[in-house]
């Protein structure tokens, strides 16, 4: 091959031939890798540089020119690896990549491998503090595993640890810094304040009464609202009486208290805490001694317990036999034929009972009307009286409906004329049974 086609050929493959990082890449103006872009790094110009731990890839230079090789040397792993196209660089120091063409000539770029770069940041950047806090620095540091130095640029304002825990002293400011082994810094920039103070500790109630062993929730606050430290720390005066956590008062004897809750700052809220001894149930009641229902239908007891101010009024409700019926917070059912008992007790103890007979239901066998026909002008009214026979019938309740509402409405008994004409209402019973009164509506 002559000299001037070794040229062109040479001058093509130093514009293509290049190495592509797989994970970041290299900037083209200092030749040093970029993890954020993917920038080509080409063979030809002055050394170049790679970042210890990269993995590179070796594109084909001109696909349409063949015999061209790759060489890298030295070709040990202390400095990199090689798969295929792909280079993994693993030690520190320098190695060569050689293009060679089919008639033997070559090109030789030279690269230096670095390692990668210490970065060091913390978690803020700045920070207010009121005096007499502490927090904790925290640095998220990369390519390094030495210790951090910490130090403050006004120990007597804000001081830190070898942890990175601050602590204001004193009214000020003054910049924390990290530095790792290689000197890589990181800042912080600490103000220290008074804040906003309490001016009030507020509770939601100035008084309570409890019994002995209930408790109450106090709900405490601070004005104003944007205080720096809203914390209160609540006590109680005599804690025979009374006792007190995170605002929870529970009554332990009879007598008088107080609560106090207390800012940081010293300001205060009281409470009265009275506790009573409990008054007890001394007798329950039921509105009825005795019911008697029809087998499916359901009767509600009514219940209480005297005094009217004891201190637990809950009560239970059985029943001796559920085959016959069943009771749930007072509603009786008959479900069979018999006779059997409810129960209602208190939590003391103290009963009282209600005779439950279940019958068999008695149907209706007629539905009575007072009239068998009205007449009424349109716009009048008129009720209807119905009833059932026999009068002892288990399910009295009856339904009305009119044949023709343009002419007449009813609603539970009550007829209003609408317009001229003749109409009926049907009174009829939940088991069919059916009475007629005809309706004459005129001008």
């Amino acid at each position: 091959m002559n000299n001037k086609l070794f040229k062109g050929i040479a001058s093509v493959l130093l514009a293509a031939a290049m190495i592509i990082p797989v994970s970041g890449g290299v900037s083209a103006a200092s030749g040093s890798v970029d993890s954020d872009v993917s920038i080509e790094l080409p063979i030809n110009g002055s050394g170049a540089t790679v970042i210890l731990g990269k993995t590179y890839k070796l594109p084909a230079v001109v696909s349409r020119i063949t015999g061209i090789k790759y060489q890298i040397i030295p070709s040990n792993d202390k400095v990199l690896k090689r798969s295929g196209n792909t280079i993994s660089v693993t030690g520190e120091g320098s190695f060569d990549l050689v293009v060679t063409f089919p008639d033997g000539r070559s090109i030789k770029k030279t690269f230096e491998v670095k390692k990668p770069p210490v970065e060091i940041k913390l978690n803020t950047a700045s920070l207010n503090m009121k005096k007499g806090q502490s927090t904790l620095l925290k640095a998220l540091v990369k390519n390094s595993t030495g210790k951090l130095v910490w130090s403050s640029s006004n120990s007597d304002v804000v001081s830190v640890d070898s942890n990175g825990k601050v602590t204001a002293k004193k009214n000020g400011s003054a910049v924390i810094s990290a530095k790792t082994a290689s000197g890589q810094k990181a800042l912080c920039t600490i103000k220290v304040g008074d804040g906003i103070p309490v001016t009030k500790v507020n509770i939601d109630k100035t008084s309570v009464t409890l019994v002995k062993g209930q408790s109450v929730q106090l709900h405490t606050s601070v004005s104003p609202s944007n205080a720096t430290d809203k914390s209160v720390k609540c006590s109680v005066k005599d804690p025979k009486i009374a006792t007190v956590s995170y605002a929870k008062v529970t009554g332990k004897s009879a007598g008088t208290t107080s609560v106090t809750v207390k800012s940081t700052n010293g300001k205060t809220a009281v409470c009265k805490v009275t506790v009573v001894n409990p008054v007890p149930v001394t007798k329950v009641n039921i509105n009825t001694s005795s019911v008697t229902i029809a087998k499916g239908q359901s009767v509600q007891l009514h219940t209480s317990v005297s005094p009217s101010n004891a201190t637990d009024k809950s009560v239970k409700c059985t029943v001796a036999d559920p085959k016959i019926a069943t009771v749930s917070y007072g509603k009786v059912t008959g479900k069979a034929v018999g006779t059997t008992t409810v129960t209602v007790k208190s939590t003391n103890g103290k009963t009282a009972v209600c005779k439950v007979t279940v019958v068999n239901p008695v149907p209706v066998t007629k539905v009575n009307i007072n009239t068998s026909s009205v007449t009424l002008k349109v716009g009048q009214s008129v009720q209807l009286h119905t009833s059932v026979s026999p009068s002892n019938a288990t399910d009295k309740s009856v339904k009305c409906t009119v044949a023709d509402p343009k002419i007449a409405t009813v609603s539970y008994g009550k007829v209003t004329g609408k317009s001229v004409g003749t109409t009926t209402v049907t009174v009829k019973s939940t088991n069919g049974k059916t009475a007629v009164c005809r309706v004459t509506v005129t001008k």
